[in-house]
C-alpha cells in the first residue's frame, strides 16, 4: 500500500467520491468505502492511471481508477472521446463507472450491498466488478480502511466538485446514462375476415312442375319424344345393329332422366308436407 503523497491524495479525494457513490446508488458508508478500497488498490490511491506492469505481456494494460482493460478500456476511451473528457480526469472516471454500474455492471451493486462487513464487501465488489487477475485483498482492505478514516476526518460532509452537481433533468453526476429500453410496439390486430359471398345459381328444374304427376309434365314428354324421335331422325341410314345400340343408349338415358325427375318431385312434396305439418 502506498504511503506519503499517494495516501494524502487518496485521503483528499476519497470522501467526496464516496459521497457521490452513496448519493447516486443509495449506498451505506461501508459500501462506498469498499468501492474506494478497490479503486485505491487499482490506481495506487489515484496516482497511477496507467497499469505499471500489465498482467498480459505486450498489452496496453489497464487504465483509470478501476484499471479498465481490454474491451472495457476501449469502451472507456470511446466514452471519453464522445464526451470530450480527459481519460485521466476524475469526471471521466467517475462518469464511466457510473454508466457501467447503472448498466451492464449493475449486478455488482446488489452483490456489494448483500455482503456483510467491510472485508466481505471489498471482496464482493472485486469479484463482481473488478474481476482482477491478482486479487491482493489485504491491500484492498487497507485502502478501504483509509477511505473510512478519511471520511470521518472530513466530518462526513465533503465538498463535491462542481461537475458533480446534476444538470437540469439529468441524473446526478451522470455523464452518459443508460438509455431506457424502448416500449414494445402494440400488437397489431388481424384484419377482420370478409363475410363469405353467397353466389346464387339458377335452378335448372321448373319448380312449378314438381307438384304435378310425372306424366303431365313438360319434362316427361320432352324426354319421351326424344327417345322416340331422335334415333329415327338421326340414324335412319345406319346399319340396323348400330341403330339398335344407339337407340338402346338413348332409351336408357331417357328412362334414367324420367326416374330421377320423379324422385326429385317426390322429395319436394315430402319436404313441403313436413314444413306445412
Amino acid at each position: 500500500m502506498a504511503k506519503g503523497k499517494a495516501q494524502d491524495l487518496f485521503r483528499s479525494k476519497a470522501p467526496w467520491v464516496m459521497a457521490l457513490f452513496m448519493r447516486d446508488f443509495q449506498l451505506q458508508l461501508d459500501d462506498a468505502a469498499a468501492i474506494l478500497g478497490n479503486i485505491g488498490h487499482e490506481c495506487a490511491g489515484f496516482t497511477a492511471m496507467q497499469e505499471i506492469k500489465p498482467t498480459v505481456p505486450s498489452s496496453r494494460g489497464g487504465f483509470g481508477w478501476a484499471m479498465f482493460t481490454g474491451p472495457r478500456r476501449r469502451k472507456f476511451e470511446a466514452y471519453c472521446k464522445r464526451n470530450g473528457f480527459n481519460p485521466a480526469s476524475d469526471q471521466a472516471n467517475f462518469g464511466y463507472m457510473w454508466s457501467e454500474l447503472k448498466g451492464p455492471e449493475r449486478a455488482a451493486i446488489g452483490k456489494l450491498v448483500a455482503a456483510k462487513g467491510l472485508a466481505a464487501k471489498v471482496k464482493a465488489f472485486e469479484l463482481a466488478y473488478e474481476r482482477a487477475g491478482a486479487k491482493h485483498y489485504p491491500s484492498r482492505n487497507q485502502w478501504a480502511a483509509v477511505a473510512l478514516d478519511a471520511w470521518h476526518e472530513a466530518g462526513g460532509s465533503p465538498t463535491l466538485p462542481a461537475w458533480a452537481f446534476p444538470a437540469a433533468e439529468k441524473p446526478a453526476s451522470a455523464q452518459e446514462p443508460v438509455p431506457a429500453a424502448p416500449e414494445p410496439a402494440p400488437a397489431t390486430k388481424p384484419a377482420p375476415l370478409a363475410p363469405p359471398e353467397v353466389v346464387e345459381k339458377p335452378v335448372v328444374a321448373d319448380p312449378g312442375e314438381l307438384h304435378k304427376p310425372v306424366t303431365k309434365t313438360k319434362t316427361f314428354w320432352t324426354w319421351l319424344l326424344t327417345i322416340l324421335g331422335a334415333p329415327l331422325a338421326a340414324f335412319g341410314g345406319l346399319d340396323f345393329r348400330v341403330q339398335l345400340v344407339i337407340i338402346g343408349l338413348i332409351v336408357a338415358f331417357g328412362i334414367y332422366g324420367i326416374a330421377r325427375r320423379a324422385q326429385l318431385a317426390q322429395a319436394v312434396r315430402d319436404l313441403c308436407s313436413s314444413i306445412e305439418g
